[in-house]
């Protein structure tokens, strides 16, 4: 899966990020974080840490170097920025090497809940529960892909935060998402810093705003393979990375999702109904859509379990089966979930229904956009568009909205609202991963519907 982004948000907004920095790496992270965009602000004094905070829009505690004050000074950042709803990350350098360090640690996550922790694997291993190493290098030759995924998941299920694993390998994981970065090098551990580069990286992304994964991803996928332009003769330079990120003005890359098992694939069209059309359901499905929706919010247990089963066995070899606004019977059928703005939060329904199944949710603005993906949904419903009659109330949203919220996550965002095959031309020329439809499909007669929805495939191919 190709990601990308533009760094002039970034650049225009030159928001306040707040890093308590490690001493060794402080000059070169400032310079970094000035070429990406934003202004970092490198206060470490304890009695004035909480006033600088306040003023931030992401906070980035990184354990390196530390003394007496600093860690006051850490503490009281942390609680700053969850008294404010700060994004912050974590970098916990060095973490097993002294009772100090893994004191600290303790305390961060007993009390403080993190947007991102971002180590090495001997970092995270300590934090997710395992053996101690001294040092702050991470000896990780001998391990596999698989000793990285398994310990970002443990750390992920342990503290709720968006894990990153750098390395030999570099995989990220949500709790529901589960990542790897491609482009690994022996000779990255030659270069002091990289990985405080990437926490503050993660961290001016976060404020732009983004998303918990695409800041992770965003930020691996660019000093990964940056990192690699600039090796030579086997020597690589800060000062290299730092040049080459100021004449950059998006940054784009692939990145490998290991799960969940479901993949949208581009364009889908998304059909939604009361699902009293069956045979609508069936000719729509037959000509190409590849989502479809039960939106019920009529009948009883009963009657809504009986409508899942027949169409569950007529479309689901071809189309994803989604139910709207049911938790209990989400889990009791085992189909994926949408959840609406004012349902069940999307946190509580992936404890419930575990890492793997879809749960979509809805979404206006950016904000609750990033809310949603953080909460580990699947996917987006953003909209309306266009009047709808089947939500009458609904507000509209603007193409350049629309835009925002779709590039401040790494899940898909699907448009929704009043959507048909006549005024899709709206959309031509976004960048889109499908669309949702409802009176655009199932209020045509039985026998146009499979007609009109190749009509609607065949314009979004085109």
């Amino acid at each position: 899966m190709k990601i990308k982004c533009n760094l002039k948000k970034l650049r225009d907004k030159a928001p306040l990020i707040h890093i308590i920095s490690n001493g060794v790496t402080r000059g070169r992270v400032a310079d970094f974080v000035l070429s990406i965009g934003a202004s970092p602000m490198m206060a470490e004094y304890s009695k004035e840490v909480s006033e600088i905070t306040k003023k931030s829009l992401a906070l980035v505690l990184n354990m390196g170097m530390l003394n007496e004050d600093k860690i006051e000074a850490i503490k009281i950042a942390g609680k700053t920025a969850k008294e404010n709803n700060i994004p912050t990350v974590l970098d916990p350098v060095g973490v097993a090497s002294s009772k100090i360090r893994r004191n600290l640690a303790k305390y961060l996550l007993d009390n403080f809940k993190f947007n991102v922790i971002r180590g090495n694997f001997n970092e995270i291993n300590y934090l997710a529960g395992g053996q101690a190493f001294a040092g702050i290098d991470s000896r990780d030759k001998n391990l596999s892909e698989e000793d990285f995924i398994e310990l970002a998941l443990r750390l992920n299920e342990k503290t709720g935060a968006t894990v990153v694993v750098s390395g030999k390998y570099e995989v990220i994981a949500n709790s529901h998402m589960l990542i790897s970065i491609p482009g690994g090098h022996d000779d990255f551990r030659k270069i002091s810093g990289l990985g405080d580069m990437e926490s503050a990286m993660i961290g001016s992304l976060l404020a732009t705003p983004m998303s918990n994964l695409k800041a992770c991803a965003i930020s691996a996928i660019f000093l990964r393979q940056l990192a690699r332009e600039v090796i030579a003769d086997g020597s690589i330079k800060a000062q290299d990375i730092i040049s080459k990120v100021q004449k950059l003005e998006e940054i784009s890359g692939e990145i490998e999702i290991l799960s969940p098992s479901y993949k949208f694939k581009k364009p889908s069209l998304y059909g939604i109904s009361d699902g009293n059309d069956l045979m609508k359901i069936k000719n729509a499905t037959r000509a190409g859509m590849k989502i479809y929706q039960l939106r019920d919010k009529i009948s009883d247990e009963a009657l809504l379990g009986e409508k899942i089963l027949k169409i569950k066995k007529e479309i689901e070899e071809d189309c994803l089966f989604i139910l709207n606004d049911n938790l209990k019977l989400a889990k009791e059928y085992k189909t994926s979930l949408h959840l609406g703005q004012d349902d069940e939060e999307i946190s509580l329904a992936r404890r419930i229904l575990g890492r793997d199944p879809i749960i979509g949710a809805t979404a206006k603005t950016p904000e609750l956009a990033i809310e949603a993906e953080n909460m580990g949904a699947s996917y987006l419903g953003s909209g309306a568009f266009f009047e709808t009659e089947t939500k009458r109330d609904a507000s509209m949203i603007s193409l350049e909205t629309y835009e925002e919220i779709r590039d401040s996550i790494l899940i898909p965002a699907f448009p929704i609202g009043g959507i048909n095959l006549e005024n899709l031309d709206l959309f031509k020329g976004v960048e889109i991963p499908g669309l949702c439809m409802s009176s655009g499909i199932f209020s045509l007669d039985e026998n146009e519907v499979e007609k009109n929805v190749r009509e609607i495939i065949n314009k979004l191919n085109n």
